[in-house]
């Protein structure tokens, strides 16, 4: 367990600086530039962006990783990694394709800029899905540093190009332009590094093998688009851009804990579970990474919690305040989001991806529902909550399927200490806003001690429990 989350901190604190990271590091920059509408509109390129990607990919870069551990010989394991590349590029210019011919029917889906923005936009997926087959491959081999470097590599040429584009009074379209050279170059990079470890025969086997695991992934990530952007959506509809930009920028404070913690364990965990399955005692193994991935999500979800106030008076305008409260509920479904990652063994290891698509339009369905119901009714806190419950049902779904088809024995005495001390923790934090102010750094620093000690504390008890536990359990072999 040391490796996975060595490795996953080298995946965050070099490598996961990628495309996520460098959306949040230029927030403070794109929202004292832009408008709030354009602003808006920028958070609406990102959406859609998402989904084409994720379109393209199609879960070829899942297949891959399920694929490659069963070839022994390295030639057949380039010859996988060669025909994963072709099929997402011959995916890509599908999509492509298609997005032209919408293009030339007059189609611009109000996008500011149109036709350029959408061109551009297919180019960014394109490439983004490409690179991310490539990135894949350093995480099977666990090449962090190459992996690391590539990514921070794309981050800084993204940012840089970026505000020299937005510097020149470029708008929107300059700040897409940026982000598709980045990536380009990145794809060139990679492909020069990946070139030993690849080979261009096109095997149609072995392409519908990865295919055939992950293309249910393809209507599973559409149904994660939804519930990652109908809020968005729906609120554009029943709100303002302005309403939309302020609640993203919400999102991108609670985006932190998905950059610094859920995104790293999750790169890690796509192909280390495999492994583990391979492993002695791997039940055990996959219980300790629930424990370790619910008390660090928890702990960091509260330090960002202790510092919201204050990170929106030292970055943010005044009109973006208003959604400080509801920062710490989209945290709470961050978390509860992020356990799907750990508790999703059954299902990937006894191949049943296609029970996803049926757990993921369910919960997205009902998160639709709950969207039009409740950001009329309640605006920004409507879309939240409605975010919390989706993610409720689609952790707890998949929880229990994957404990049908793959049983493990979770300490539950332990989550439930570490979930107790959150809740008594969060309490802290909530009464010291009505006595102190938070935007204090003297305060903001007793808050950050307060969380700190008490989920350190908490978190020596679990491992002190577990150690024992193992210990015991090794005599009575």
């Amino acid at each position: 367990m040391k490796k996975l989350f060595s490795t996953s901190a080298i995946y965050y604190t070099i490598g996961n600086a990628a495309n996520s990271a460098a959306l949040l590091i230029l927030v403070p920059y794109l929202i004292n530039t832009l408008s709030p509408a354009e602003y808006g509109m920028w958070t609406i390129f990102e959406v859609v962006i998402f989904l084409l990607t994720l379109l393209i990919t199609s879960g070829v870069e899942v297949g891959l990783m399920r694929e490659y551990w069963f070839q022994t010989d390295e030639q057949q394991r380039a010859r996988l990694i060669g025909n994963a590349l072709i099929t997402v590029g011959v995916l890509g210019a599908v999509v492509a394709t298609i997005g032209i011919g919408i293009i030339n029917i007059g189609l611009d889906f109000g996008f500011s800029d149109s036709p350029f923005s959408l061109l551009i936009l297919l180019g960014i997926s394109w490439s983004d899905a490409i690179v991310t087959v490539i990135l894949a491959v350093f995480r099977i081999r666990e090449q962090a540093f190459v992996f690391s470097a590539l990514s921070v590599g794309r981050m800084a040429l993204f940012i840089i190009l970026t505000i020299g584009l937005l510097e020149q009074h470029s708008g929107l379209i300059g700040a897409l332009v940026g982000r598709l050279t980045a990536t380009l170059i990145c794809l060139g990079v990679g492909i020069i590094l990946v070139r030993r470890q690849l080979a261009w025969s096109i095997d149609l086997t072995m392409i519908g093998r990865i295919v055939r695991y992950g293309l249910p992934l393809l209507p599973t990530n559409l149904a994660t688009y939804v519930l990652f952007a109908a809020d968005r959506y729906i609120m554009q509809v029943s709100l303002t851009l302005e309403d939309v930009a302020i609640y993203t920028f919400a999102y991108k404070i609670a985006t932190v804990l998905d950059v610094l913690i859920t995104r790293p364990f999750a790169l890690d965990w796509a192909s280390r579970r495999f492994k583990i399955a391979t492993q002695p005692n791997p039940e055990q193994k996959y219980a300790q990474a629930l424990l370790i991935y619910l008390w660090t999500a928890i702990s960091f979800a509260l330090l960002i919690i202790a510092l919201t106030q204050l990170l929106y008076t030292l970055i943010a305008p005044p009109a973006y305040q208003a959604a400080i409260p509801i920062v710490p509920t989209i945290l709470l479904a961050y978390i509860i989001y992020g356990l799907s990652y750990p508790l999703n063994i059954g299902i990937m290891l006894k191949d049943r991806t296609r029970d996803l698509p049926v757990i993921g339009w369910i919960t997205a369905l009902i998160y639709v529902g709950l969207c039009w119901w409740w950001i009329p009714a309640f605006g920004l806190d409507g879309a939240a909550w409605a975010t919390v419950v989706a993610y409720m049902l689609w952790t707890g779904f998949i929880a229990i399927d994957s404990l049908h088809l793959y049983p493990v024995l979770y300490p539950w005495q332990q989550i439930g200490l570490i979930m107790s001390m959150g809740v008594i923790v969060y309490g802290g934090l909530w009464l010291s806003e009505t006595w102190l102010s938070p935007i204090q750094p003297l305060v903001a620093g007793l808050r950050l001690t307060w969380v700190s000690a008490l989920m350190i504390g908490c978190g020596w008890l679990v491992w002190h429990h577990r150690k024992e536990k193992f210990t015991s359990n090794r005599r009575l072999v």
